[in-house]
């Protein structure tokens, strides 16, 4: 599309808000979308609007959206504020302050905004979020997560991050049939990742199928040669087979052995140098999803 139709395409955009806000049209929050392309155009088009009417609630909200897509969390985070303060019950704007909190570190109020936006109106998004608060930013809160991310699969049965993150919990505490489970389910709704592969076949490792885990660890290298990630699962699984050899005590005889790190310590160590070395590298936007959601890592 030329300027002339950018032109045109945005004068026809404009005229729909205005006569939405001229009819009270409350289904103007809906506009930006994660990875919009048209995001900047739309936040430009609802600046507009509001400079010309201020009264309009929803126009606020459609704008703190588009703000939290842009990555202008401060300024999301204002409008989600102003729409609470107008409307004390928005479940939305409560969650799009929660996301934009979090993202600025202001993490015990983003965790009550979860909670807010859950009680208000349940969603996915909202659990989901406020479990990864639980397991990124707070020790001894496993049990909350998982309650969260299954209240996020029990609305939304096909999300991948719910059932990935709680695939990392049944690990660390060494539910090794339930992390499968689940690590499984992921792989079928996201064939397109070669970390699914990857996942998979060292969580069959986890629970000793060693022919099934190699075969989708090759899968995985051969989806994804990076020679990091084949180095660093081979890593894992020498661990797994390590961990079932008997040690001996100090009197000479074998007893059993007592794990120090579990798969998913070794899953959060590996985030954390992914986010470490992307953040170091000045790729901030991609180590932020890192650090956000592991499955972008």
């Amino acid at each position: 599309m030329g300027q002339a139709g950018r032109c045109v395409g945005s004068m026809v955009a404009l005229c729909g808000l205005l006569l939405a806000v001229a009819c009270g049209d409350a289904s103007v929050d809906a506009y930006c979308e994660a990875n919009g392309k048209g995001n900047q155009d739309t936040l430009d088009l609802l600046t507009h609007v509001l400079e010309q009417k201020r009264n309009q609630t929803g126009i606020y909200l459609a704008r703190a959206r588009c703000y939290y897509f842009l990555v202008s969390y401060a300024q999301a985070l204002q409008d989600a504020s102003e729409v609470i303060r107008r409307l004390p019950n928005k479940a939305d704007a409560y969650l799009i302050r929660a996301k934009a909190g979090k993202m600025l570190g202001q993490i015990p109020q983003a965790l009550d905004d979860y909670s807010t936006s859950i009680r208000l109106r349940p969603s996915a998004e909202s659990h989901y979020g406020r479990g990864l608060t639980y397991v990124r930013e707070y020790q001894g809160k496993d049990r909350e997560a998982l309650d969260d991310f299954t209240a996020a699969i029990r609305f939304d049965p096909k999300h991948v991050g719910a059932y990935k993150a709680r695939a990392e919990i049944y690990s660390r505490h060494e539910q090794f049939q339930k992390a499968l489970q689940d690590s499984e389910i992921v792989l079928k709704l996201d064939p397109a990742t070669p970390n699914a592969y990857c996942n998979v076949g060292f969580a069959h490792y986890a629970v000793g199928h060693d022919a099934e885990g190699r075969k989708l660890l090759n899968t995985c290298y051969q989806k994804d040669p990076d020679p990091q990630t084949r180095g660093y699962y081979e890593t894992e699984v020498r661990k797994v087979l390590a961990e079932r050899q008997p040690r001996r005590n100090f009197g000479g005889g074998y007893q059993p052995d007592v794990r120090e790190r579990t798969p998913y310590d070794r899953e959060m160590e590996r985030q954390q140098n992914v986010y470490e070395s992307l953040r170091n590298s000045g790729f901030n936007d991609r180590a932020e999803a890192c650090r956000t959601d592991g499955s972008k890592c």
